[in-house]
């Protein structure tokens, strides 16, 4: 007897404007963005849809590098 897979998106990822982009799922009504350069985090926030989570992280990633790109890496 065939089932009927149903497939949910919880982490989605992408590199726009220099910089990687991720949107994950938190629970019912909350995702959360991370933009990261070189593995430190330059943004972040959260939203309510996935769509407002991934617009709002190409934004800060948009806005991240008109405002130069420039990041602060730890020192070792």
């Amino acid at each position: 007897m065939p089932t009927t897979t149903t497939w949910t998106t919880r982490h989605a990822v992408t590199r726009m404007f220099g910089c990687d982009l991720a949107v994950v799922w938190r629970g019912p009504d909350l995702w959360s963005w991370t933009v990261t350069v070189a593995g430190e985090q330059v943004r972040s926030g959260s939203a309510r849809t996935m769509s407002g989570a991934q617009d709002a992280a190409v934004r800060a990633a948009k806005a991240h590098t008109d405002d130069g790109g420039r990041i602060q890496l730890p020192l070792f």
